[in-house]
C-alpha cells in the first residue's frame, strides 16, 4: 500500500476513535447557550428564513453580545430543517465535525512527521478531554466548523508550498476556506496567521538570500487574504454596528484597565496550561468568582509569567533545531491572541471550547517527540502517549454526560466551584420557574453579593422582582444596571416600567427626558413617554409622543390605534381620525371606533 494511501486509513481510524469517544454525547439535550440560540429562537428553527440567518447577529436580540457567525446559525437551521429540533441530529453533526476535525489534525501533521508520531498526535486532539464543551454542547460547533476551515486552509497552503505553486484557484480556495472559517467564528480571523506559523520547519532551513524571494511567492495571497477580511469586518460593521466589537467584560465590569487585564491574565495562563496537558479539573464556567481580576502582580501570576517567559525562550532556542516546536508555540499564542484579553476584553477570562483550535498545539509537540526519537525511547514515548490519550478519554467518556441539560451543567458546576456566581444565579432562577420566590430571591441576591458588577445580572434579577410585585426592590437594582452601563438604553427603559408601574409617572416623565439627551430616536422609550402623559393627563402630550414613536420606526396597527386614541381624548376628532385611516390590516377596531366618533360629531 502507497504510504499516502495507508496514511488516510490510519487518519481516517482516528476519526473512528474520536466518533467513539464521544458517541455518549448523541444522548445529550440542548443545555446552558442552546436554549437561547437555538431552541427558543425561531430564526434557526428551518431554511425558510436563511436570508435572514445570514444578516441576523448569532446571539438574539436582548443579549447584548455583538457576535456575527452567518455559517454556524445557518448549519443550525439546517439541522432543525433535517431532525425537526431532535437534538439528537444536533449532536451527531458535532461529533462528525469533531471526527473531521480529529482527520484533518492528523493529515496535517503527515506534512511534518512520520505516520505513526502523526496518529500518535491525531489521537491525542480526537480524544482530548478539553473538547467536550465544544463537541458535547451543540452551540461549540462554532469551533468545530472554525477549526475544520482553518486546517484545510493549511492544508491547501501547505500543499501550494510543497509543489511552489500559488496559481489562480489554489488562492481563491484560499480565500474561501477564510471566509468560512470566519464566518463560523471569530477565532478564524487569525488564518493568514497560521498559515505563516506553518513556514516556520521551511523558513528555518532556508538560506538567507532565498528568503525575499519566499516572502515575494506568498506575497499575492496575503494580499487577497486581507482583502477578505476587509470584506469580513465590513459585514460585521453592517450586521453589528462594529467591525470589532467585545462581549459584555464580565470579571472586568469593575476595572477593565490593562494593568488590571495583564496580572488577571497571567494567573489565567497556568490554566491555560493545565487544559492542555492534563485537564482533570474541568468546569462549564469560570466568571467571578472562580476567577477573580487582580489588580497587580500575585503568587499564580508570577507562575504564568515564569511559564510563557519560559516556553517561549524554548521556541526561540529550538527554532533551527527543532523548528516545529517553534511552531506549535507560535500556533498557540497566536490563536490565543483574540481571547486573551489583552487586545480588547471577553465576556470570560477563560473557556474551555475556546481552546479547540489552540489545542493543535499539543499534537505537534506529541508528533514532533516521537518522530525525533531513537527506536527504543520511541516504543516507550508511543506507549506513554497512548497511556495519557487513555486517560483524556476517560474524562471525556465521563465528563460528556455533564452537557445532557442546562440543570446538568449547574449541577456539576455548583457542586466543582459553588463560588461561581453563575452557578448562583442559574439556581435562582430555576426556582423562580419552579415557583420557589422565596429561594430564587435567596440565590440571585447571593449572586450579586458575589459578583454585583454584571448588569444584565441586575436587569434579570430587577425583572423577577416585578414579577414578584417587589417593585422598591426592582428600581434599586434597576438602578444599578444603569450605574454599570448607563449608555445602555434598556436600563434606562426598565426603571422607567418600574416608575409607570409604581404609579410615578412624573418621575418616568423626567427620567425619559434625560435618557433623551444622549439616545437616538427610540420607539418604545417615546411609547412610554406616551403612557406617562397619558396618566398625568396630559393626552395632547401623549398624542405628540406617540408619532414621535411612530417616525422612530413603530407603524403598526396598534400604534396607529393609540395615536387616535390619545388625540380624541385630547379632544381633536379629526386628527384621530386621521389616524385611523393609517390602520392596516383588520380594521375591524379603527372601523368600529370612527363609527362611535362620527357619530358623535
Amino acid at each position: 500500500m502507497r504510504s499516502e494511501g495507508r496514511g488516510a486509513l490510519y487518519a481516517a481510524a482516528v476519526g473512528v476513535v474520536a466518533v467513539v469517544v464521544y458517541a455518549n454525547s448523541l444522548a445529550n439535550g440542548f443545555a446552558y447557550d442552546d436554549e437561547w440560540i437555538i431552541q427558543g429562537r425561531e430564526l434557526v428553527h428551518g431554511l425558510d428564513r436563511v436570508w435572514q440567518v445570514l444578516v441576523a447577529p448569532y446571539w438574539p436580540e436582548g443579549f447584548g453580545s455583538p457576535i456575527y457567525r452567518p455559517l454556524t446559525l445557518l448549519s443550525f437551521a439546517l439541522d432543525w430543517q433535517i431532525w425537526g429540533g431532535a437534538p439528537f441530529g444536533f449532536h451527531l453533526t458535532n461529533v462528525l465535525l469533531h471526527a473531521l476535525a480529529s482527520i484533518l489534525v492528523t493529515l496535517f501533521l503527515f506534512r511534518f512527521f512520520s505516520v505513526g508520531a502523526a496518529v500518535m498526535g491525531g489521537l491525542v486532539f480526537a480524544v482530548h478531554s478539553v473538547h467536550t464543551e465544544a463537541v458535547a454542547n451543540v452551540v461549540g460547533r462554532a469551533e468545530l466548523l472554525a477549526t475544520g476551515f482553518v486546517l484545510l486552509g493549511c492544508l491547501v497552503y501547505m500543499r501550494a508550498v510543497r509543489g511552489e505553486r500559488f496559481g489562480t484557484a489554489t488562492v481563491f480556495l484560499l480565500a474561501a476556506l477564510y471566509a468560512l472559517a470566519a464566518s463560523a467564528k471569530e477565532v478564524a480571523f487569525v488564518m493568514p496567521a497560521l498559515l505563516l506559523v506553518t513556514d516556520a520547519p521551511i523558513i528555518a532551513d532556508l538560506p538567507r538570500e532565498d528568503r525575499a524571494r519566499f516572502v515575494r511567492q506568498r506575497l499575492p495571497t496575503f494580499v487577497v487574504l486581507a482583502a477578505v477580511l476587509v470584506a469580513l469586518l465590513l459585514a460585521r460593521w453592517a450586521v453589528l454596528g462594529t467591525p470589532v466589537g467585545s462581549g459584555p467584560a464580565r470579571v472586568f465590569a469593575a476595572d477593565d484597565s490593562f494593568s488590571t487585564r495583564l496580572f488577571t491574565m497571567a494567573r489565567v495562563w497556568p490554566l491555560y496550561f493545565e487544559l492542555l496537558v492534563f485537564p482533570l479539573d474541568l468546569s462549564a464556567d469560570y466568571s467571578p468568582a472562580v476567577i477573580l481580576p487582580a489588580t497587580g502582580l500575585t503568587p499564580m501570576g508570577v507562575v504564568g509569567f515564569v511559564l510563557v517567559l519560559g516556553i517561549l525562550a524554548l521556541a526561540v532556542a529550538a527554532v533551527r533545531r527543532a523548528p516545529e516546536f517553534a511552531m506549535a508555540v507560535a500556533w498557540a499564542a497566536v490563536t490565543l491572541a483574540p481571547v486573551s484579553n489583552l487586545l480588547f476584553t471577553a465576556e470570560t477570562v477563560l473557556g474551555e471550547r475556546r481552546v479547540y483550535l489552540t489545542s493543535v498545539a499539543v499534537s505537534i509537540p506529541v508528533g514532533l517527540m516521537i518522530a525525533r526519537s531513537a527506536a527504543v525511547r520511541r516504543r516507550w514515548l508511543t506507549v506513554a502517549v497512548g497511556v495519557w490519550a487513555v486517560l483524556f478519554a476517560v474524562v471525556t467518556v465521563r465528563r460528556n454526560p455533564v452537557w445532557e441539560s442546562t440543570d446538568s451543567v449547574f449541577a456539576s458546576l455548583l457542586t466543582t466551584h459553588p463560588e461561581s456566581s453563575r452557578a448562583l444565579f442559574a439556581l435562582g432562577l430555576r426556582h423562580h420557574e419552579l415557583g420557589n420566590e422565596e429561594e430564587a430571591r435567596e440565590w440571585l441576591s447571593r449572586s450579586l453579593e458575589i459578583w454585583p458588577w454584571y448588569a444584565p445580572y441586575q436587569v434579570r434579577y430587577a425583572l423577577v422582582l416585578i414579577e414578584q410585585g417587589e417593585l422598591a426592590r426592582a428600581e434599586k437594582r434597576a438602578w444599578s444596571a444603569i450605574e454599570l452601563d448607563p449608555y445602555r438604553l434598556d436600563h434606562h427603559k426598565l426603571l422607567v416600567s418600574i416608575l409607570l408601574m409604581d404609579g410615578r409617572p412624573e418621575e418616568a416623565i423626567a427620567k425619559i427626558r434625560h435618557a433623551l439627551l444622549y439616545a437616538s430616536p427610540d420607539a418604545s422609550l417615546y411609547t412610554q413617554l406616551a403612557d406617562a402623559r397619558a396618566a398625568v393627563g396630559d393626552a395632547a402630550g401623549a398624542a405628540r409622543a406617540q408619532r414621535s414613536a411612530i417616525e422612530a420606526g413603530r407603524d403598526d396597527a396598534g400604534a396607529w390605534l393609540r395615536l387616535a386614541g390619545f388625540r380624541a381624548a385630547a379632544g381633536d376628532t379629526a386628527a384621530a381620525l386621521s389616524a385611523l385611516d393609517s390602520v392596516g390590516g383588520d380594521r375591524t377596531v379603527a372601523d368600529s371606533l370612527a363609527a362611535v366618533w362620527e357619530g358623535g360629531n
